[in-house]
């Protein structure tokens, strides 16, 4: 006879979850939701974080740009480039070739910071397309036990994204 080693252990211990959690599927579906609210929480956080740093970029990016565009730069371009939010967008219109090497550089730094933030964008969106197929693999996984109960997670978890 072999001796108990941890191994063994650990097989008896996910054995023994997995048969309890059997027993109570309610328990576990209570303890996946609840992550899944979690998660659905800190997706939401993370996208207002960005849309704020986003915001917060142009906001500063335009008011440097009010100050520092000469006074006989032309009006439409003026204004264009101060609505316009997007350095590559900027960089398109010759006048930006009028620019000083500083406010040049305001536009390239700008344009790269951005850049970086789409970057998190979509790797934010990938999350959360990873976190959709999780949520409707649960309440699939829900439903085919318990019709009543997959309405009621489906309910609480379109609740709480729509906060």
């Amino acid at each position: 006879m072999k001796p108990f080693v941890l191994s063994d252990f650990r097989l008896f211990i996910v054995g023994t979850f997995f048969i309890l959690s059997a027993c109570d599927p309610q328990g576990q579906w209570d303890k996946q939701s609840a992550l899944l609210l979690q998660q659905a929480d800190q997706l939401e956080a993370k996208q207002i974080q960005l849309n704020t740093r986003i915001d917060s970029l142009w906001d500063a990016t335009t008011e440097a740009l009010a100050k520092a565009l000469p006074s006989d730069f032309p009006p439409t371009d003026r204004d264009i480039f101060l609505k316009a939010r997007n350095a590559d967008h900027i960089r398109m219109f010759m006048s930006y070739k009028l620019l000083d090497a500083q406010t040049q550089d305001l536009v390239n730094k700008a344009g790269q910071y951005d850049e970086m933030l789409a970057n998190q964008v979509r790797d934010l969106y990938a999350q959360r397309q990873n976190f959709e197929k999780e949520k409707i693999q649960f309440l699939s996984q829900v439903e085919r036990h318990d019709k009543k109960a997959g309405q009621h997670y489906a309910e609480q978890l379109s609740v709480a994204e729509a906060h």
